[in-house]
């Protein structure tokens, strides 16, 4: 990712600005030096990995803000495994950032014992907290893809695929790192890979300035395959 310079001057912070910016709320932590790690376990509860984010950068424009963040993941003793970087962003009222954490499925984090290179969509998180009686229709949620490769190994694969989501519910999560207020969305995915397609759903609750608090991935008999947690939040 080309990382932009820019350049703001006190008058471009016009009222104008400032309206674009409290229009949109942003589900991802947005300070400079903000940590955020969320931990991985199986189906069973045996942790697994450990995904951490870091705040490197942020933007702000007369439309939103932007924010560069560094994410790496390691196994569960602290091992570096992969890193890499992705964007969150508001613009124009309308929140969105990169799917890095749909890595956190099974077959992704299978790959993540190899050196891996991950490129993967904006895909945008709408705000429901602003008018709870008027439902978010599913039209208003992107579909998105992620694709994983192995460097060296073309044939070490993977994408993918998320759609169908929909607004499930707003409710409370709590997490080691304490209690959330949160968006609850259901989705269907597909991941391809060179031996097959795997089918099955999942379920992401995230909160304001804070991002996903919690996620969870089944197969298509309903079984839990995999989940993640909010561990800790450090500014």
């Amino acid at each position: 990712m080309k990382l932009r310079n820019l350049f703001l001057t006190a008058t471009l912070l016009t009222a104008t600005s400032v309206m674009a910016q409290q229009d949109c709320t942003f589900f991802f932590p947005n300070q400079q030096g903000e940590h955020v790690t969320r931990n991985c376990y199986d189906a069973s509860g045996k942790l697994t990995n450990i995904l951490v984010y870091e705040v490197d950068q942020t933007y702000q424009y007369p439309s939103g803000l932007e924010v560069i963040a560094s994410y790496t993941f390691a196994d569960a003793a602290g091992k570096p495994l992969t890193s890499g970087q992705m964007v969150a962003r508001c613009n124009d009222g309308s929140f969105s950032m990169t799917m890095s954490d749909v890595a956190t499925f099974p077959v992704a984090l299978n790959m993540m014992t190899a050196d891996v290179f991950m490129m993967g969509d904006l895909m945008n998180y709408p705000n429901v907290f602003s008018d709870p009686s008027d439902p978010i229709d599913e039209d208003e949620f992107d579909d998105g893809t992620l694709r994983i490769y192995q460097k060296g190994n073309k044939n070490n694969r993977a994408e993918i695929s998320v759609f169908d989501r929909e607004f499930v519910s707003n409710e409370s999560v709590d997490t080691p790192a304490g209690a959330f207020y949160c968006t609850k969305v259901k989705y269907e995915m597909n991941i391809w890979t060179p031996k097959g397609t795997i089918k099955g759903y999942g379920y992401e609750w995230y909160a304001p300035n804070i991002g996903i608090v919690r996620s969870e991935q089944y197969n298509n008999k309903k079984e839990l395959q995999s989940y993640s947690v909010l561990n800790s939040i450090k500014k």
